[in-house]
């Protein structure tokens, strides 16, 4: 599923209303998740999925993971309404806390919305669907396709390779959801551009990008990569796209 922005803004607004408001930079994203969510933070060094594996048996929780083993920035585990978010303890903390926001989103957005809609269309008999622990019944399942909620148990999509790319769009859809999500919960659009241009004075795609990227290094502690793009996509919405002359370098 896709989200429009204003999805996307209003659930981080939501999530931010219940731990208690987000008016510091940068947030607490780590206590924000384990105020809100019903999510166990992990982090262990040179996270994968071996290690994942290994975790999770010796605390007798028997899960065979049927994805090539690889180095992991994060990953999320969810079963019947609550779950861990494993985080790599050798990244760096701007790292750590993108990786939280990225996977909490996740949760968020493919996992509690989908959930609240089913309970909301179908009743709470459906959780027991959605945990695994009984098949739908045709009228469930009827009901479900007249209201388009998706009743089936819930499934992290991770790519089968590992090396970056997607072999369905549902994967990539997913990811960009949880990108713009994160962002949104550790640097809202608006008060970001409004950091960037407080006085709203007319300032060229440039200036505005290269100032946007600095503040959301500095102030919202976003990695150096993601703050790039991200500058970049908010200079279009707060100034429209750069000149010809400025693109040409003059």
């Amino acid at each position: 599923m896709r989200f429009i922005s204003p999805i996307i803004i209003q659930v981080a607004k939501d999530f931010w209303k219940r731990a208690g408001g987000n008016t510091m930079f940068p947030c607490d994203i780590s206590g924000a998740v384990n105020l809100v969510l019903p999510i166990d933070i992990v982090c262990l060094s040179e996270l994968s999925l071996k290690k994942i594996q290994t975790w999770l048996t010796e605390r007798k929780i028997f899960l065979y993971l049927e994805i090539d083993d690889r180095l992991l920035h994060g990953f999320i585990l969810i079963s019947k309404g609550s779950g861990f978010i494993f985080v790599n303890g050798t990244d760096t903390e701007e790292e750590r806390r993108y990786t939280i926001a990225h996977e909490a989103s996740h949760f968020l957005l493919d996992y509690k919305l989908p959930r609240d809609l089913a309970v909301k269309k179908l009743g709470e008999g459906i959780l027991e669907v959605m945990d695994g622990n009984r098949d739908a019944t045709i009228e469930e399942r009827i009901d479900g396709t007249l209201t388009s909620v998706t009743i089936k148990p819930y499934t992290h999509l991770l790519e089968k390779v590992g090396d970056g790319t997607f072999d369905r769009a549902e994967i990539l859809n997913s990811e960009n959801d949880a990108d713009e999500l994160a962002l949104e919960l550790l640097a809202p659009n608006a008060t970001v551009i409004k950091d960037t241009n407080p006085n709203r004075n007319k300032i060229s795609f440039y200036d505005f990008k290269n100032q946007c990227y600095q503040i959301l290094r500095s102030k919202y502690l976003i990695p150096d990569s993601i703050a790039e793009a991200y500058s970049s996509k908010l200079g279009y919405v707060a100034t429209g796209a750069p000149s010809l002359v400025s693109r040409l370098g003059f």
